[in-house]
C-alpha cells in the first residue's frame, strides 16, 4: 500500500513511517521542521499551494504532523493543527485517498481528559473551551468527520517510547531526593493509560488493513495505577524513592514543565482511557512491554541507541 505520513520529521510521525515501511508499505514521508532528506519531501500543510509538492496516487494518508507545545501561541496551534488538516483533506480528497488516519489526542475532552474510564464517547469540548491546543485538535477531528473522505480518529494518551519527552522527562526530573510530588488529594491508586509508540505502528498497521471505521478509537498498550508507573521508573533509573506533598501553589509555577504536570495531574485525577473498542474493532492486543517502553524513553533521553522492532 502506498501512504503519505505527515510530520516524519517528528517523535510518533517518524516511528509510523520507518515502521510501516519496515513491514512492507510504500511510505511518502513529509516532513516541516527541516531540510528533505532522501525520500522525504519538505510540505507547509497550512499552504495549500505546498501541497502541490506531495506525489499523487497514495492509497491512505496518515496524518501525524501538527503542534503540541503548550508554549506556542493559539494562532500558531491553529495554524497547525486546523488549516494544516483542512488543506490536507482537501487535496486527499481530489486524490480519492480511501483511509486518512489522523492523529488526534485525548486532549479533545479538555478537563475531561482528567480522570478515570473516559470513553470515546466522552463529550469532546467546543471550540471556546480549554486550552489552545485542546481546541485545536477538537476542531480537527470536526474537519476529519465532515470531510467526506474515509477515516478513523485516533486518540493516544501520553506516548512512551524512544524521542518520549514528556513523561520519561518526568519522571527523571521529579524522582529525586526530595520526592515525587504529589497534590492535597492525590493517589497512588489513580488509573492512568499509555501508549507505546511501537504500539501506534501495530494499530495503524491493522487499521490499514481493516479500513476506515468512520469513528475515533482510543489507542492504548498500558493501563496501571500511577503507583505501579512510578515504581517501574524507580527501577528503570535505580533510583530509591518516596512522595513528596506538594501545594498547588507549586503546581502553578510547574504548569508549564509538560512531564512534571503530566505526572501532578495523572496522581491527583487519574488519566485512563477505556480501549475495548481497540480490541473489539481491531482484534488488537499490545506486544510491548512497559519496562521495555520506559527504557527506550530513558534511553533515548540519555542519547543511547534504541533496538527498535517493527516486524510481524
Amino acid at each position: 500500500m502506498r501512504i503519505l505520513v505527515t510530520g516524519a520529521d517528528g517523535f510518533v510521525g517518524g516511528h509510523l513511517a520507518h515502521g510501516l515501511e519496515a513491514t512492507g508499505h510504500d511510505v511518502v514521508r513529509s516532513v516541516y521542521a527541516r531540510p528533505a532528506r532522501e525520500g522525504e519531501v519538505r510540505v507547509d500543510l497550512a499552504l495549500p499551494s505546498d501541497l502541490a509538492r506531495l506525489p499523487p496516487h497514495v492509497d491512505a494518508v496518515v496524518h501525524a504532523a501538527g503542534n503540541v507545545d503548550p508554549l506556542r501561541s493559539a494562532r500558531v496551534m491553529h495554524r497547525a493543527n486546523v488549516l494544516a488538516t483542512k488543506h490536507l483533506l482537501a487535496w486527499a480528497g481530489r486524490e480519492g485517498c480511501q483511509h486518512f488516519v489522523h492523529f488526534s489526542s485525548v486532549a479533545v475532552y479538555g478537563m475531561l481528559a482528567l480522570g478515570e474510564a473516559r470513553s470515546e464517547q466522552t463529550a469532546r469540548l467546543g471550540r471556546g473551551l480549554g486550552l489552545p491546543y485542546m481546541r485545536t485538535k477538537a476542531r480537527a477531528e470536526q474537519l476529519v468527520e465532515h470531510s467526506g473522505v474515509p477515516y478513523t480518529l485516533l486518540r493516544p494518551p501520553a506516548v512512551l517510547g524512544a524521542g518520549d519527552t514528556v513523561v520519561s522527562r518526568g519522571f527523571v526530573d521529579a524522582l529525586g531526593p526530595g520526592g515525587l510530588p504529589m497534590l492535597p488529594g492525590a493517589s497512588t491508586a489513580r488509573r492512568v493509560s499509555l501508549s507505546c509508540v511501537e504500539g501506534l505502528v501495530d494499530i495503524v498497521r491493522l487499521l490499514l488493513a481493516r479500513g476506515p471505521l468512520y469513528a475515533p478509537l482510543h489507542a492504548v498498550d498500558f493501563e496501571l495505577t500511577f503507583g505501579e508507573l512510578a515504581s517501574a521508573y524507580a527501577r528503570a533509573l535505580g533510583r530509591p524513592f518516596h512522595y513528596a506533598p506538594t501545594g498547588w501553589a507549586r503546581a502553578y509555577q510547574l504548569r508549564n514543565e509538560v512531564g512534571l504536570a503530566w505526572i501532578l495531574a495523572s496522581s491527583r485525577f487519574g488519566q485512563h482511557y477505556l480501549c475495548s473498542r481497540l480490541v473489539s474493532d481491531l482484534g488488537y492486543r499490545s506486544r510491548r512491554t512497559l519496562d521495555s517502553a520506559i527504557q527506550s524513553g530513558l534511553s533515548s533521553l540519555q542519547g543511547a541507541n534504541q533496538g527498535l522492532f517493527y516486524g510481524c
